[in-house]
């Protein structure tokens, strides 16, 4: 009877070692999971960084070539008001003082 009863104990002492180590291993998986996701979201964020960084570069560098473009494009009407001007300037002051002093008289 004391050997069954032994054999009892044995056994329930058993079962509970391998509850205890069931335990832990799915503690020591939760964990490494923890960790795998962890890992990721750093990977993942340093990816998202990277690509941030790359993409604003690329929209600067845009922004520079529109900005150049916008300013060749007002250089150019600068340049041909100056022209008109110039080729126009005297028939315009004429136009002005004859119209103001025909209007007066």
């Amino acid at each position: 009877m004391e050997d069954m009863i032994a054999r009892i104990v044995e056994m329930d002492k058993k079962a509970r070692d391998i509850t205890e180590e069931a335990q832990k291993n799915k503690l020591d998986y939760e964990n490494q999971v923890i960790a795998k996701r962890e890992g990721m979201k750093n990977e993942y964020l340093g990816r998202a960084k990277k690509r941030i960084s790359i993409n604003e570069e690329s929209a600067r560098k845009k922004a520079e070539r529109s900005i150049r473009q916008m300013e060749e494009r007002n250089n150019a009407v600068i340049r041909r008001m100056d022209s008109t001007y110039a080729q126009n300037r005297d028939q315009w002051i004429n136009e002005i003082v004859t119209r103001t002093i025909g209007e007066q008289a």
